[in-house]
């Protein structure tokens, strides 16, 4: 019988390669023609031709295209202001994880994903958005544009979870995923140091020379996933590795003069640390020490590169301009916007709320309320909301609103138990990194929109995923493929 089935295998992926080579023939020349006819430009013939290739590229890796898609999300500032733009650019990544997961069914016959807790939490949310998307397109005539932008973000946040789940089922792929969010990370944190430092020689200042990008933070995430994995980590190459790494992401995160995450940075570590302390106590002096000294370093490295740019000509200061960038956010009467904030809840809670608490003003729903504009006030209709919570309110209402907030209590339960009974030192430094990045980001969610971000709920995957590793290698002994939750399709 197995025999027969490997045969059957064989044939199958003997034929597919076949029909593989005649289809890029076929599409060869299918663009050729039409390029030569000038139906179709440069640019969409060269992607048109890059996608059969990253199909095959990331057929036996595909953790490593869940990592595109991250990219592109990081690194969407840096190449285009415009959000439909990346999304688009990210949606062509998701399309062909698509057409890899149905190119394995074709061959396996059956693909498996690891089931979560999350996964009815995450359909009850669906079925409140898609009301939302009823209630904002038939009642409320919302914009189109808006409308869509708000379904995608819910899609794609989804989406990326429900993938990741399906994608990373083994130790291998877990680790190349989480080093591979490191190395992205790194260079996203060089690209920000480059574009600093050439607009700083412009400008002059260094807060108006602070990259704006998305990847500002990708280098805050990866600090805080550093720092936990140095806590659990025992072999002396891969510390010392670590520890260059957070010191590459801690000045890439200065430079970015990130307001938030100033203030996001101390709970979430005063709070991982001390969930460190609880499931190692009566030994945890040595993670502690290494936790000590590695804060140690990492304040001396700053005093370090800011007296030697100051001794080196560049008035860069970068300690007393974060000092600035913070009391900007905690001073009311500064010019920065963060009273405009305040408006913003203040006219979402009278305009919204008030008349229209279960579903909001559905998606593509805008307000009243004040924009600064060159140091002035100016009132106008609004869609974006700074503050991420009133953001779900005006979408989805309080029905929305209070689905979130089950889901990530959930969430934060069951990776701490997770965590806890963790005996693989590596996946407990990610998982409580995860936990980090849940709550620092959860913290940045009170300023600006980062509750939609693709990377936050791959990394709530990853965390059910590695538990599931875990679960499979205590009942096994292996890492196979097979296991508890899988799903044929």
């Amino acid at each position: 019988m197995s025999q027969n089935s490997n045969k059957e295998s064989g044939w199958f992926l003997g034929r597919s390669a076949l029909l593989g080579v005649l289809v890029a023939i076929a599409l060869c020349f299918t663009l050729i023609s039409l390029y030569s006819m000038g139906l179709l430009r440069l640019e969409l013939v060269l992607v048109a031709s890059i996608v059969p290739f990253l199909l095959w590229l990331f057929s036996a890796r595909q953790e490593i295209l869940l990592l595109t898609v991250i990219a592109a999300y990081f690194a969407a500032g840096y190449f285009s202001d415009s959000l439909v733009a990346g999304g688009l650019i990210r949606s062509l990544f998701l399309l062909i994880i698509l057409l890899v997961l149905l190119w394995k069914l074709g061959a396996k016959k059956v693909i498996r994903r690891i089931s979560t807790p999350l996964d009815k939490i995450i359909f009850i949310w669906s079925a409140i958005i898609l009301l939302s998307l009823i209630y904002g397109f038939y009642f409320k005539h919302n914009e189109s544009r808006y409308l869509i932008g708000d379904l995608y973000k819910f899609i794609e946040i989804f989406l990326v979870f429900w993938l990741t789940t399906f994608m990373v089922k083994n130790d291998k792929q877990a680790r190349s995923l989480i080093w591979g969010f490191l190395v992205v990370a790194l260079v996203f944190g060089g690209i920000d140091s480059i574009a600093f430092f050439g607009r700083f020689l412009l400008v002059g200042s260094a807060l108006l020379a602070r990259v704006r990008a998305a990847s500002q933070f990708s280098s805050l995430f990866a600090l805080i996933l550093t720092i936990s994995l140095i806590l659990h980590e025992k072999r002396g190459p891969i510390k010392t590795v670590l520890v260059i790494l957070g010191f590459g992401f801690l000045i890439s995160f200065l430079l970015t003069f990130l307001r938030t995450g100033y203030i996001a940075i101390p709970p979430t570590l005063i709070f991982i640390f001390l969930l460190y302390w609880y499931k190692n106590r009566g030994h945890a002096l040595g993670g502690v020490m290494r936790f000590a000294i590695f804060l140690l370093c990492l304040l001396i490295l700053v005093v370090a590169v800011d007296l030697t740019l100051a001794t080196l000509g560049f008035n860069i200061e970068i300690i007393e301009a974060s000092f600035v960038r913070l009391e900007s956010l905690i001073d009311p009467t500064s010019s920065e916007p963060m009273g405009v904030r305040t408006l913003e809840l203040r006219s979402i809670i009278s305009q919204v709320l008030a008349h229209n608490p279960l579903l909001g003003n559905g998606l593509g729903g805008e307000y009243y309320s004040a924009t600064l504009v060159e140091e002035e006030l100016q009132w106008g209709i609004k869609h974006y909301v700074h503050n991420n919570y009133f953001d779900f309110l005006i979408r989805t209402g309080i029905l929305g609103f209070i689905v979130f907030i089950v889901l990530a209590i959930k969430y934060l339960k069951d990776a701490i138990r997770f965590y806890l009974r963790s005996e693989n030192s590596f996946y407990q430094g990610v998982i409580l990194g995860c936990i980090g990045i849940f709550i620092s980001s959860s913290i940045i969610a009170l300023s600006t929109s980062i509750l939609y971000s693709p990377f936050l709920f791959m990394m709530m995957a990853v965390t059910y995923c590695i538990a599931s590793i875990e679960e499979r290698k205590d009942i096994k002994g292996n890492l196979s493929d097979s296991g508890p939750g899988r799903l044929s399709i």
